[in-house]
């Protein structure tokens, strides 16, 4: 996939985001971090699309950031539809991909900053 394929892809996401009212505070903080990840990594294309050979070395990187921004999109989605009592779990998922995969987001944005 091309930069352009990605950003056409994070629509979606960036469009919820803004469109998003606030309310439940733990579903704000969830937001907020996909806020964070998706700007992050839409610099990450920027900077990637100026360099041919960068994007094609860090291909792997970006397509895991891409996975990991969709699936804590996609839990947020869920969190936000399911009842009360089994907010936990989702929750506990959410945190899951909050602590191990999105902050390999920003180390790929001071890789390609360097």
């Amino acid at each position: 996939m091309t930069p352009r394929d990605y950003v056409m892809a994070n629509m979606e996401i960036t469009q919820a985001i803004k469109d998003r009212l606030p309310g439940d505070p733990r579903l704000d903080m969830y937001y907020g971090t996909l806020d964070y990840a998706t700007a992050r990594f839409n610099t990450i294309l920027l900077k990637l699309s100026q360099d041919a050979v960068l994007e094609q070395e860090l291909a792997t990187d970006v397509k895991y950031c891409f996975d990991a921004i969709h699936s804590f999109y996609r839990n947020v989605l869920r969190y936000d539809r399911c009842p009360k009592p089994f907010k936990f779990m989702i929750g506990f998922v959410l945190h899951v991909i909050g602590t191990h995969k999105i902050p390999k987001i920003k180390r790929l944005l001071h890789k390609v900053n360097n």
